[in-house]
């Protein structure tokens, strides 16, 4: 029991006492004297005895005691001295008078019972047994043995019943006081998980509101305050900020906000709409709303979310602008390079066979890049579609293709190219894309493969999937960082000290083998060299 329990429970005990005894002594004391005037006014000679008067005399006094002593102050056995002087007052009124008075040993007895311990009664009732014994032997018409054992026995009972019924009480009373305690606790733990999810709810950096079933507002936290401009103190006062369609656009009509609709109970997700704020700054926002589930306390709401998306949607925009950029510089130098290809290929009397192959080489690499640079923005803008012209086709003429066009290079670093390839290989899929994939993975074959070691192209079908193996015998790649290829911007430490590259090429290979159901798995020993095996179904549609 903590000490302020304690404290409370003494001040309650010790009023508790001061009112009993007032009550009790209150009681016999007017009752006491009610009976002697009644007595007096039919038997005056009554009060001619000592015992009667004396009887009657410490009644009063006990009563004028209790009434003006501060109990309050005293220690917890002073009030005993009220009930034991009503026990020897009543033992002179009872050997005094033919009246039965001993039956006012009750009050004493019954107010010890029950606010003192077994002792105090077991006093008590030896007091009262000794006033019997007393008054038996010096009346001269003594009561029998039967009426004092009756008289004693009666009170003992009595006491003893007060006495269980006050421990009953009192232990009742100490397991209520526990369950108050622990109701305490569990509210006090409640209130502050409380505190701390609206604490949570209001740190987070997103609007958070919630709507009752009938479109009354709940809550609100402070970052959707901070956007829209509410006082953080009264959710209900009117935004400042205003919702735009778009960009400097058309305001949104009042029915037609996300506020307004998620009132309505209105079921949406990434409505994204732009917000202009009262000092002149327009934000991005997207807004989501979803059903809360109701409890036993609590019914059914709507809950409305607003991400706060401005960086993002500006990320997105300077990636499109960059990527316009890149787009014409590229397109510039490209065109130029397919132009005098195109204008050297038509000097047909002054090339020589090999001169004229590696100008075609230059010129569908060009071409193939151009392709690349213009659909960069595309992309950029409107996501990675890889198949977008997807066709049958032969795909031993591009294998082929790509050997040659990796020859040279393959030669002047002492490499061996060479392919083992079927004489067909019909399939479905994107050529281009296709081929963006194989040049990567044999451009890198060739580019980490040091002078006198190989590089082959194999292909097969397995059943109805076609087989693409490109081994090589280069520096390989570390077994902690083969799980890394595919992320893009990765480069090993062993790659980045061979040779020049972004980290973008196979996780570009992997997408667009994934978009044609395929797959793609590298397969590596460092200083042994690496195997990229591509698993292209013959004929699926894309994803």
């Amino acid at each position: 029991m903590s000490a302020r329990d304690a404290q409370f429970r003494d001040v309650d005990g010790a009023t508790m006492r001061v009112r009993s005894i007032w009550l009790t002594q209150l009681s016999l004391g007017v009752s006491i004297i009610v009976i002697s005037v009644v007595a007096l006014g039919y038997e005056p000679e009554l009060f001619q005895s000592w015992l009667m008067l004396t009887g009657v005399a410490i009644v009063v006094v006990a009563t004028a005691v209790t009434l003006l002593t501060p109990w309050g102050r005293l220690p917890r056995w002073a009030p005993l001295v009220i009930p034991f002087a009503d026990i020897v007052a009543i033992g002179f009124l009872s050997g005094s008078s033919i009246l039965p008075l001993g039956f006012f040993w009750v009050f004493p007895v019954m107010w010890i019972g029950l606010h003192f311990t077994r002792w105090a009664l077991g006093a008590a009732i030896g007091t009262i047994a000794a006033s019997l014994l007393i008054e038996a032997a010096t009346s001269t018409e003594p009561p029998g043995a039967v009426e004092l054992f009756t008289v004693l026995l009666g009170v003992t009972f009595l006491g003893i019943t007060a006495n269980i019924t006050m421990r009953q009480t009192r232990a009742f009373k100490r397991l209520l006081l526990g369950q108050t305690r622990r109701l305490e606790t569990t509210l006090e733990r409640v209130s502050n998980a409380e505190r701390s999810t609206i604490e949570l709810i209001n740190g987070v950096d997103v609007g958070i509101l919630r709507f009752a079933r009938d479109g009354s507002l709940l809550a609100a936290n402070t970052t959707y305050a901070r956007l829209y401009g509410t006082d953080p103190e009264d959710p209900h006062s009117p935004p400042t900020s205003v919702e735009y369609a778009s960009l400097q656009g058309s305001a949104i009509p009042a029915s037609e906000r996300t506020f307004a609709r998620a009132q309505r109970g209105e079921i949406f997700q990434d409505a994204r709409v732009w917000l202009f704020d009262a000092e002149g700054t327009w934000r991005a926002l997207s807004v989501t709303t979803m059903p809360l589930t109701s409890s036993a306390d609590d019914s059914a709401s709507t809950m409305l979310v607003a991400h706060d998306i401005t960086a993002v949607t500006e990320a997105e925009r300077e990636r499109e602008r960059i990527a316009a950029v890149a787009s014409h510089e590229l397109r510039h130098p490209l065109t130029v390079i397919i132009g005098h290809a195109d204008l050297a290929l038509e000097e047909e009397d002054e090339l020589t066979p090999k001169i004229r192959e590696h100008l075609e080489t230059i010129l569908s690499a060009s071409e193939r890049m151009l392709g690349i640079a213009s659909t960069m923005l595309q992309r950029s803008r409107s996501g990675f579609t890889p198949t977008q012209d997807r066709r049958s086709f032969d795909l031993v003429p591009m294998l082929v293709a790509v050997r040659e066009a990796f020859s040279a290079t393959a030669g002047e670093h002492g490499v061996t190219l060479d392919d083992d390839l079927p004489a067909h290989l019909p399939m479905d899929g994107d050529m281009f894309r296709l081929r963006q994939v194989l040049d990567n993975v044999v451009s890198n074959a060739v580019k980490y493969t040091p002078a006198g070691g190989s590089v082959r192209i194999s292909a097969a079908m397995d059943g109805d999937t076609v087989v693409v193996v490109v081994a090589d015998t280069g520096i390989g790649i570390a077994p902690e960082d083969l799980e890394h290829v595919f992320d893009p911007l990765f480069r090993s430490t062993r790659a980045q000290e061979h040779a020049t590259g972004t980290g973008l090429g196979l996780g570009i290979a992997r997408e667009i083998v994934t978009a044609h159901g395929g797959t793609v798995t590298v397969t590596s020993e460092l200083g042994e060299g690496t195997t990229v095996t591509l698993r292209l179904p013959r004929s699926a549609a894309p994803e």
